[in-house]
């Protein structure tokens, strides 16, 4: 999983609070498209993007044999 320590864009603040998030894995697409002068570490208290989450989780499925593991 090619994990970053999770950053956020600083256009998030101009988004509805309920869809702003953070990015932490560099296969998202979503973070080739945020320039590395516009990203804040941390989460700011956001939500993880979905697609993230959903590459972390197919990672995690594949090494536990298909099942997902907590």
């Amino acid at each position: 999983m090619p994990a970053v320590v999770p950053f956020y864009s600083t256009t998030e603040e101009s988004k509805l609070p309920e869809r702003r998030v953070y990015h932490n894995n560099t296969a998202c697409p979503v973070i080739k498209a945020i320039p590395k002068g516009q990203r804040n570490i941390g989460t700011n208290g956001y939500e993880q993007c979905p697609i993230c989450c959903q590459l972390i989780d197919t990672v995690l499925a594949k090494g536990s044999g298909g099942r997902v593991v907590s």
